[in-house]
């Protein structure tokens, strides 16, 4: 995990970039960028929603929000529809403490992840070739 510092640094690095590349790139990478980059406040609040693990969903992490999702219904399916009350507190419990740093951590998830997208586009916008450009 990086700090904000050095995620601040290496986005600032990467709109340099994107700021030196000529109309026609520049503007094929905004197209990429709009679709792709990620909100940090729409990542926190769909994470205080932990159990259901739409934050992991939001930022295209499937897996992991189908495991989550699904050890929240067996938790509530122990505690509610079973005499295993236990192991459904507990299981509940365990996900609380393993979601708690997602959620502490959200928007540095996010600005690093927004600067990976960026720094994909930034590549493929170099490699585009527009159909006015002479080369």
């Amino acid at each position: 995990m990086f700090s904000e510092k050095e995620l601040n640094l290496e986005e600032h690095e990467l709109r340099e970039q994107i700021r030196s590349l000529p109309d026609h790139q520049r503007q094929y990478y905004l197209t990429l960028e709009s679709a792709r980059l990620k909100s940090p406040d729409r990542y926190l609040l769909l994470n205080r929603l932990f159990p259901l693990g739409l934050h992991h969903f939001y930022l295209a992490r499937w897996g992991r929000g189908i495991v989550n999702g699904g050890l929240t219904a067996t938790g509530l399916t122990l505690l509610l529809g079973t005499d295993q009350v236990v192991y459904g507190l507990m299981l509940l419990t365990a996900m609380v403490f393993i979601e708690i740093p997602q959620l502490l951590n959200a928007r540095h998830l996010v600005h690093s992840r927004n600067n990976r997208i960026m720094a994909r586009c930034l590549a493929r916008a170099q490699k585009h070739q527009s159909n006015e450009d002479p080369r």
